[in-house]
Parts: structure tokens; sequence; C-alpha cells
């Protein structure tokens, strides 16, 4: 019989003790071990609209619980397979009291942040994972200028702003897809 870990070999080493020094006399013993995470939370990154899911694995959990909170506002979010938080688009899902998995529905960009999975023990285990989230890049209507006709050979300011995460990168070329020459040198940026 193999005994992998080391509680459970510790359990074998006492019962074989007991029942050399007096057979009649043998109890069982249980060994109670604290719960731990297997991994660490992976960062997760997702565009906005979409689902995003931090999975936190726990170890020998026993009769402790499970929380996951957002960080930045300590909201608690979900403690073992409760919802918390008045908020929908927050789920929770568990198997075997081993892989907590916290689901955030239609992500919006506000919901960027660390969140924590916490282990109620004395003292409180935790670890934290990232979620990023990507918004696709949007011309915006103003500043940006509007088709103009000027003569060959003017002066003429074009201006373009965009938003997005992570913040977009403006190039300008013409139609051909040539490079357009800058006042300042650079190449269509």
């Amino acid at each position: 019989m193999m005994f992998s870990n080391r509680a459970n070999r510790w359990w074998l080493l006492l019962f074989v003790s007991a029942y050399l020094i007096s057979p009649a006399a043998f109890s069982e013993v249980t060994v109670i071990t604290d719960p731990k995470f297997s991994m660490p939370i992976a960062n997760v990154t997702a565009a906005v609209g979409r689902d995003a899911t931090l999975t936190c694995v726990v170890h020998d959990l026993g009769a402790y619980k499970v929380a996951w909170l957002r960080v930045d506002t300590q909201t608690i979010l979900t403690i073992q397979n409760h919802v918390i938080t008045k908020n929908k688009r927050i789920g929770i899902t568990y198997t075997e009291k081993k892989t907590w998995q916290l689901r955030i529905k239609d992500i919006r960009e506000t919901d960027r942040g660390w969140y924590m999975c916490q282990i109620n023990t004395d003292p409180m285990k935790s670890q934290m994972g990232y979620l990023d989230v990507v918004v696709p890049p949007d011309i915006l209507d103003y500043p940006t200028s509007t088709d103009m006709v000027v003569r060959e050979g003017s002066n003429v300011t074009l201006r373009c702003a965009a938003v997005g995460s992570p913040p977009p990168a403006i190039v300008w070329r013409r139609e051909a897809g040539d490079n357009i020459s800058l006042q300042d040198g650079e190449q269509g940026k």
C-alpha cells in the first residue's frame, strides 16, 4: 500500500506503533490538514461584452469556506456556492469542493482590477488574480477632422482622436497606402 502524503505516512507510523505496544488498545486517529492553494490564480484578459472566469483551486478545504472578493472596493462577491453581491452578472461554480470559478458575464470596463480568492482559516489565506478588460478602438467624431478639399501644395491640418484599451495607435496613410510626410519629419504617426 502506497502512502503518498506526509499525513498518511504519519498516520501509518502511529498505527503501527500503537499496535506493537498494545494491539487491544488501538484507536483510530484522524489528522486534519490545513487547506492550501494548489496553483496561483491566472490573470485573465477579456474584451468588453464577453464573459470572464477566474479560477481558484483549493486542496484539503475541510470545513473551511472559500470566498471571492473584489479587492479595490473590498466587496464580498461570493461565499462558498452563494452569490452575495446584488450584481446579477456575477456567478460561482465549483467542483468537488476543490475548484472555485468566479464567472463575470458581459464584462464592462469597470470590472478591470484585482480579485481575491480567500479561505477563512486563522490566519486567513488568500491569493489574487487580475482581470484586464480590453476595449476595441473607437474614432471620436470630435476633434477628428471631417473631409476637406485643399489645393495641391497647400498646408492642411488633420486631426484624429481615438479611445480604447489599450490606447490605440493612430497611423496616417494615403488611400493607396503610401505614407504621408508630416511637417516634423515623422512618417504618418
